[in-house]
């Protein structure tokens, strides 16, 4: 599929989603290691940091789920939608990414889809002309939707996996772990929306399963050396 003539690509979108999601995750992971040496007597700050960090990179597999499962046409979509809502000025983010989201999988009715045109008529609707019954085009009906298990899989995957890198709490991302590759597990089964997003919290939670069995060999030498 192409981009609609005269529709915006969507890919600036995404693409800033996927630069600043990584940005913070990144960089909010990174400092609440500084703060854990620089202060380990008092942990509140650096708990808070990584907690914001995990969330992020959790975002960040959404958002890159989310561009790389789109063709052309549902990237166009979905820029339109938020950009009939930024034209509207209203602030309400919720509600632009719930529409774009309908837009891009073709579940807007005709009547929405005019209520937004009218926010900026001067940005045409890429999904092309409307009939007085006709809808947004093919909602996405193939497959279970699992995104919500996935996503949650994937945090819990990366929080045990930021556990098992500390040598006095890595016990702790065993608990994660093993929740985390049931939900992945379930997000895996059937084909849909949430099952590459479980694949990656499976390969997260095994790899933080391997650090944590590392982590109690490293402590279990270390025992009888002493």
């Amino acid at each position: 599929m192409t981009t609609p003539a005269g529709a915006s690509s969507g890919n600036g979108y995404w693409r800033g989603q996927i630069g600043a999601t990584a940005l913070f995750g990144v960089g909010m992971v990174a400092c609440s290691v500084v703060l854990f040496r620089v202060d380990p007597d008092e942990p509140g700050r650096a708990v808070l940091l990584a907690f914001g960090g995990l969330l992020f990179l959790t975002t960040l597999g959404w958002a890159v789920d989310a561009a790389t499962r789109s063709d052309p046409r549902q990237r166009a979509l979905f820029a339109w939608a938020v950009a009939q809502h930024e034209a509207a000025g209203h602030g309400n983010d919720a509600l632009a990414l719930a529409d774009a989201a309908r837009a891009r999988d073709g579940a807007l009715d005709a009547e929405r889809i005019r209520a937004l045109q009218a926010l900026c008529p001067d940005n045409p609707y890429p999904g092309g002309p409307l009939g007085d019954d006709s809808d947004g085009g093919t909602a996405e009906t193939a497959g279970a939707n699992r995104l919500g298990i996935a996503l949650l899989a994937l945090f819990l995957a990366l929080t045990g996996l930021y556990s098992s890198f500390w040598p006095s709490v890595f016990v702790l991302g065993w608990p994660f772990q093993f929740v985390a590759s049931i939900l992945a597990v379930v997000a895996i089964v059937r084909p849909g929306r949430g099952r590459r997003l479980g694949v990656v919290a499976a390969i997260v939670s095994v790899l933080g399963t391997l650090v944590t069995v590392g982590m109690l060999v490293w402590h279990v030498v270390e025992a009888n050396g002493s």
